[in-house]
């Protein structure tokens, strides 16, 4: 487990998303555009059937139109069942269009995994980057590792949220930490007291929250 810490803390995730970025777009241009060239005929075929389903479908409702108009509602009705019953039953618009090629069935099954591959690089990624930033905050490594596994994104939101309200940022180092008048990596000063009433105010603090005394003349 201490292996699979340090390996995690050491980890950058910057670097590795940048390329999981170039990754994916690798995989879109050159996969999905040769994709596209091997079943450019299914495509077509496919656009033609749909076409030629679309104008089908506005015949038949052009003479329904028609003949509602004609008729009551019950007989209507009537009618309308009886013309779309069983009608898809002898119908299949997709019986005509050509297999693929086995090259292609490869080509887009390839594709499709490392697409996957990805998309699961990714999502381990992101919880892999709430691990480092909650251990860093002095939070619970594990517990927003499995949250960013499961929420991602939104795990990425409740986090920023939680950590801001719950942590301070050091203005020397950057560190977020628990309220503490000094850093506890670089020891610069991230809170400050009031002389006056004794309140811990935030090192950015202009005036005391507590007894409204101008802070930044102690200094």
């Amino acid at each position: 487990m201490s292996k699979i810490h340090e390996r995690i803390m050491r980890m950058n995730t910057g670097k590795h998303l940048k390329q999981i970025i170039i990754a994916v777009l690798c995989v879109l241009l050159i996969g999905g555009g040769l994709s596209a060239v091997m079943l450019r005929t299914q495509i077509g075929e496919v656009v033609t059937t749909v076409q030629k389903w679309d104008d089908e479908e506005g015949d038949k409702s052009e003479k329904h139109k028609d003949t509602r108009e004609e008729q009551d509602g019950e007989k209507f009705n009537s009618q309308f069942e009886n013309d779309y019953e069983g009608e898809f039953d002898d119908i299949d618009y997709f019986d005509h269009i050509t297999e693929p090629s086995p090259a292609a069935k490869v080509v887009v099954g390839l594709t499709g995994l490392l697409g996957t591959l990805l998309t699961i690089a990714y999502w381990i990624l992101v919880a892999a980057w709430l691990y480092q930033r909650a251990i860093q905050a002095d939070m619970n490594g594990l517990l927003w590792f499995l949250l960013g596994i499961g929420g991602n994104l939104g795990a990425v939101v409740v986090f920023l949220v939680i950590r801001g309200i719950f942590r301070e940022k050091c203005p020397s180092c950057g560190k977020w930490q628990k309220e503490s008048i000094f850093c506890r990596k670089c020891g610069a000063a991230v809170s400050q007291v009031c002389s006056d009433c004794g309140q811990t105010c935030r090192n950015t603090d202009k005036f005391c929250g507590s007894c409204g005394r101008k802070l930044k003349d102690e200094k």
